[in-house]
Parts: structure tokens; sequence; C-alpha cells
């Protein structure tokens, strides 16, 4: 039994719970269970999570919450009112965009409880999860992205004159470090709004990444699914807009303002020299940063290509890039695969050695100095 896991306490709930409902078409009634986390990390499953009109409620009281549970090398999802009642699970499936799923929290509970799962590993889902340790790791390896600097709370709220003495060239574009979906951007044309702007960006996270804003740019995006042993690299697509960036707004819809929506087209028209050259550079960032699952890499072109950012969740596992390449069904497959060949090189590591400490005759009052 495959256990969806999506929601979290996260500003892109939301967003998790359409890419798990997507998600779910794609999986035998009898072979997947929902778990529904609540943005107060409480989990829950039920037949009424599959009913899009739930979540416009949330009334949990029509739900089951439940709790993971070891025994011996077994990991079930027992009831927390009824604990005869529980549910023998074989491999999980995250699908939680943003904090407490995307940034290896998520992952490390399911590596406490040896059950496979479906997405990159802790540390890499921690990279990428915060844009500053990111851009650090591109500076490492020599892969082209925008330059920008970090901005950290505590030092610039205590002093806002700060913001004057940043040398990027303005306009600027503010990203909250470990935020996603375009949440907390703002872009800053002039000194006039720049401290209230700032001020709101930092509502959303600790970090700012502060970069100088393109112009006359394409923003392109590309899915890679596998594992080491294997990649597969899905259609480019470029998304148009005629505005600051790609919004919130313009990816789930929603927006109140009199602008033209984004648009999409897949495959982008490029030339193949620039096709080759993002496939590349995003099967070298995959294997370096030690990939399994599937992973979106997001593109700027200007007169060179540079990165901007990695989702190792992208949202509703970014299928729509693999039409005609894979369908649903075949994702799926896949990603049980990469789960069980990472569990497998996880049980061949040595984890136990035949230690002498508790065998020597050890002076404690030492030890406590």
């Amino acid at each position: 039994m495959l256990a969806l896991l999506y929601g979290g306490c996260s500003t892109e709930h939301e967003i998790s719970i359409l890419s798990a409902l997507h998600t779910m078409r794609y999986l035998k009634e009898d072979e997947r269970i929902l778990v529904y986390i609540s943005k107060e990390n409480r989990m829950y499953v039920g037949e009424c999570l599959k009913d899009f009109e739930f979540y416009t409620k949330r009334n949990l009281k029509k739900c089951h919450e439940v709790f993971f549970e070891k025994e011996n090398q077994e990991v079930y999802l027992t009831y927390k009112r009824s604990f005869k009642k529980r549910i023998p699970i074989e491999w999980a499936l995250p699908i939680m965009h943003g904090t407490s799923g995307e940034d290896g929290c998520i992952q490390g509970l399911l590596e406490l409880l040896d059950l496979p799962y479906g997405q990159s590993k802790l540390s890499t889902a921690a990279i990428f999860m915060d844009k500053d340790l990111m851009r650090k790791y591109f500076k490492a390896l020599d892969i082209p992205h925008n330059e920008g600097i970090t901005l950290h709370k505590d030092e610039i709220l205590h002093d806002l004159d700060q913001l004057k003495e940043i040398t990027i060239e303005k306009p600027w574009i503010v990203k909250p470090a470990k935020g996603g979906s375009s949440i907390g951007i703002n872009c800053i044309y002039d000194d006039e709004r720049m401290n209230r702007l700032i001020c709101e960006s930092f509502a959303f996270d600790s970090k700012l990444i502060v970069e100088h804003k393109l112009e006359n740019f394409k923003e392109l995006n590309v899915a890679v699914i596998g594992n080491s042993k294997k990649q597969i690299v899905s259609h480019i697509e470029e998304i148009h807009f005629d505005h600051d960036y790609y919004s919130y707004s313009d990816k789930y819809g929603g927006s109140v303002l009199k602008q033209t929506p984004a648009s999409r087209s897949i495959p982008a028209d490029l030339d193949q020299d620039l096709i080759k050259e993002i496939q590349e550079l995003s099967k070298k960032a995959f294997l370096a940063f030690e990939c399994s699952g599937v992973v979106r890499f997001d593109y700027l072109y200007t007169d060179h290509l540079m990165m901007n950012e990695i989702n190792i969740t992208p949202g509703s596992l970014s299928l729509y890039l693999f039409k005609g390449i894979l369908n649903g069904e075949e994702m799926i497959e896949i990603l049980k695969n990469c789960a069980m060949e990472k569990q497998i090189e996880k049980i061949r590591e040595i984890r136990e050695i035949d230690s002498f400490v508790f065998k020597k005759n050890w002076n404690h009052y030492a030890l406590k100095k």
C-alpha cells in the first residue's frame, strides 16, 4: 500500500492538496491511501479526502486521525482512537510543497521509519528548499545563475538604512529564501517603497534573496525523473507573461489584477543548441545533488542560460511536462522503483558494529568532566 502524503504546515498547503488529488487519479484505489496532514501537522485518513469539496470546509471530524507505527520491520498507519486498526504501508510518496514537506522534515520522519519514499533524500531536499544554500552549491559546481545577495531579518530590521548600501542595480526581485509558488516575492523599482516591501517579504522568511530584475528574458522549465542509474528528461516549457514575474495567481488562478494571465508553450520553441544545453545542465545538477524521483529545474535565459531554482517536489509532479514521454501510471512505477532502490542502498550500509564502549570499566566521574 502506498501512503500519499500531502498538506502540511505551509503557505503552499492548498497547492499540495491539488497536487495530491491530481496524482491520485493514476493510482488504483486498492493500492494507495490518502494521508492528509493538517496545518497543525496531524495526520488523517478517510473516504471524504477524495472529494475536492471536503477541503473547502475541512471538517476533520469526518476523518480518522492516524499515526505511523513501526513493528519489527513493518510500518503501519495506526488509527489513533482504535489501536487495533492499522494499515500496512509499503512505501510513501510525499507531495508536500514548502516547509514541513519539501525542506527535509517529512523525509526525516520516513528515514526514521525505514519506509521507502519516492522523492529525493533529506539532505538534497534541505539544500534545494533554501535558495541561499542552493546558490552556494551552484557556485561550487559552476552552475550559471543570476547573482544576488542574502539579507538576514535580524540584521536588516535592526537598521533599515543598510538597504541603501546594496550595490545591486535596481529594479530588484526580492524573494523568501525558503519560499515557493512565488509567495512573498516583491519587485522593488526605487527607494520610495523599498523598506515597506522588504518588511513585507520578511513576513514569510528570516532570509531574503535579492537579485537584479532581468529584462527581455525567457523563463524556461524542465523536469527530470529517475535516479543515479537512469534519468528521463521532459519537454521544456516556456512561460509567457507581461508583468513583473510568474506569480502565484499566474500559476493557480484567482488574480483580481487587470493583467494578462500567463501562458505556456510546451515544447518551447528553442534552437537545438539551447535545448541540448538545458537537458545536459539539468542532468548534471540532478546527478550532482544526488536527486531521485521527479525534480523540476527552472531557468532564466537572456543572452546566456541561468539556473533559477530547483523544485524537489514540483506541482502535480510535473506530469504535464512528460506528455508523450510518460503517462501517469508509468511515472508512479518509476517513483516506486526509485524508492525501493534507495531503500536497498540504505539497507546495505553497515549501521551497527561490535562496540567495545560498554565493555570497558569507565570512570564515570571522568566522563562527567
